[in-house]
C-alpha cells in the first residue's frame, strides 16, 4: 500500500510540472495566424481562454507561462482620434511578467520578449519605450518609426534581452519626436 501511495504522489507531482497542452495549442494557433495561416478561433477567444486557464491555476511550468504570454501579447488595437490604441494594455504587462518568469525558468525564447512586451505596454500607456523594440507606422510618411526610447536604459541592459544597441536601432529606423 505504501508503494502505491508513493507512486500516486510521484504521478501527481509530475502532473503539476507537465506543460499544459491546451496552452501549447493556443500558442501554436496564435503564431500560425501571425504567419498568415487560418484562424480557427479569434485572438479575443484565445486570450479569453488563456485568462480562464490562468484563473483556474493551469499556468504552472515555464513553458506554460511562455505560451500564455505569447497569446496575451496579441491584444487588439483600434484607431481612436487618428492614433492606434490598445484595447487592453494590461495584457501586455501581464505578458511581460509571464515572459520574465519563463525566462527565469530557462525558456531562452522569452529573453527578447521580456523587453518587447514591456516596450509594448509602455508605448501604449506612456508613449515611450525602454529598449527600442516597438515600431509604429508614421501616418504622414507611412514609414516605420521607433516609439520614443528611454535614454537611461544602457546598451548592456538591452544586450541582456538580445536587443541591439541604441545607435544600431536608430540607424535602422527613425525615432518619433519626443525621445529622451
Amino acid at each position: 500500500m505504501k508503494i502505491a501511495s508513493f507512486l500516486l504522489l510521484c504521478l501527481l507531482s509530475f502532473a503539476a510540472w507537465a506543460d499544459n497542452a491546451e496552452l501549447a495549442q493556443l500558442a501554436v494557433e496564435d503564431q500560425a495566424v501571425r504567419m498568415g495561416g487560418t484562424d480557427p478561433r479569434s485572438d479575443d477567444a484565445r486570450r479569453e481562454r488563456v485568462l480562464q486557464i490562468m484563473a483556474g491555476g493551469g499556468v504552472a511550468s515555464p513553458k506554460d507561462k511562455f505560451n500564455a504570454a505569447l497569446v496575451l501579447q496579441h491584444t487588439g488595437l483600434a484607431f481612436c482620434d487618428g492614433q492606434l490604441k490598445s484595447l487592453s494594455a494590461e495584457n501586455y504587462l501581464l505578458a511581460h511578467f509571464l515572459f520574465k518568469e519563463a525566462m527565469q525558468g530557462g525558456i531562452k525564447e522569452a529573453n527578447y520578449l521580456v523587453a518587447a512586451s514591456i516596450d509594448r505596454y509602455l508605448s501604449f500607456t506612456k508613449g515611450q519605450q525602454r529598449y527600442g523594440t516597438n515600431r509604429v507606422i508614421d501616418q504622414t510618411t507611412e514609414k516605420e518609426m521607433l516609439v520614443p526610447i528611454d535614454r537611461s536604459v544602457t546598451d548592456e541592459e538591452r544586450a541582456l534581452y538580445g536587443v541591439p544597441p541604441l545607435e544600431e536601432l536608430l540607424r535602422q529606423y527613425p525615432e518619433q519626436s519626443g525621445g529622451r
